[in-house]
């Protein structure tokens, strides 16, 4: 790389320094024909970017592991002209291929919530050590907010597996909704779900292969990485109820069963009694009516039943 000063002389610079380069040894020249002193220091003598890729583990097996601040691990890159940027890390023998950057956009809040495979675009400063070293910084805000598809329950109770979904929607206000709404899946979980409703209770609650909006915050300590997305609440789960009462009178003894949102993680399906007849223009009979009333695993009701009439008790003819 080169550069042209007000007076057309083309200054040769070195391509190749990473973070552990010095400034080239003409540096003080580079600054007298490039820079104007401010304060006694000249402005740095060329500026450097490239395009990076996060990341998912560090450069070297010496590391032990990811950072957890706003620095990242990234391979410098190639950009790919597309219909889209993309880019692949650059292979070239001699090109420094991963450096440590910070993200400016996280270093107030000390965050880690890139994910890896993200394209950003990496810039070159030196601080004022002596001597003076590159410092590799670039800026872009993490999401604040994603859709995640709910694949299945996770180890931990309360927490599932799940896959953010990516892309603009096409959902358009004449036609009903369709998830994932034109958005795009990952053909792999990418992310653990933590349902904040479900804080200290056991089992899980949500159903499979349904959607919920949530925050990014923070990574899995895993050798690959996910999300952790926090939700609250969502679409509860249906499957194998339990159920509670029933169409028939059965025994005169107390039914002991009982159902808790907070220890079963079932669906509840219960039968309460919606009213009593007795048919004295008729057949002389005392009628119960009772409605099944059917609750997701959350304890949100889903339905109530058409009635279903008993007979309680009828008369008969004296002897």
């Amino acid at each position: 790389m080169s550069v042209i000063d007000d007076d057309n002389i083309i200054i040769p610079l070195d391509d190749d320094l990473d973070e552990s380069d010095e400034l080239p040894e003409f540096a003080d020249l580079y600054s007298e024909v490039l820079g104007e002193a401010v304060g006694g220091r000249a402005r740095p003598a060329y500026v450097e970017q490239f395009v990076g890729v996060i990341r998912s583990n560090p450069c070297s097996t010496a590391n032990p592991g990811d950072y957890s601040d706003a620095r990242y691990y990234v391979d410098r890159a190639i950009a790919k002209s597309s219909a889209s940027l993309s880019a692949t890390p650059d292979a070239l023998p001699g090109v420094r291929q991963c450096l440590t950057a910070t993200n400016l956009a996280e270093v107030a809040a000390g965050t880690h919530l890139l994910p890896a495979g993200t394209i950003v675009q990496v810039g070159v400063v030196y601080d004022r050590s002596s001597p003076a070293r590159k410092v590799y910084l670039f800026n872009l805000a993490p999401l604040a907010a994603v859709v995640v598809a709910i694949s299945g329950p996770a180890a931990g109770s309360g927490e599932y597996n799940g896959r953010v979904l990516a892309g603009a929607s096409n959902a358009t206000p004449s036609a009903d909704l369709a998830m994932p709404a034109g958005m795009r899946t990952p053909g792999a979980d990418d992310a653990l779900v933590l349902n904040a409703e479900e804080d200290g209770q056991t089992g899980h609650r949500l159903r499979a292969g349904t959607y919920a909006v949530g925050a990014v915050i923070g990574r899995t300590a895993e050798s690959m990485p996910r999300e952790i997305v926090a939700v609250r609440g969502g679409v509860g789960a249906t499957a194998s109820p339990t159920t509670l009462g029933g169409t028939t009178g059965g025994s005169e003894t107390a039914d002991t069963a009982a159902w808790s949102r907070a220890t079963n993680a079932t669906p509840l399906n219960v039968y309460l009694l919606s009213r009593t007849v007795y048919n004295a223009a008729g057949d002389k009979t005392l009628y119960a009516f009772v409605r099944q009333l059917s609750f997701d695993a959350r304890g949100l009701l889903l339905s109530a039943s058409a009635e279903t009439r008993i007979t309680v008790d009828a008369t008969e003819s004296c002897p």
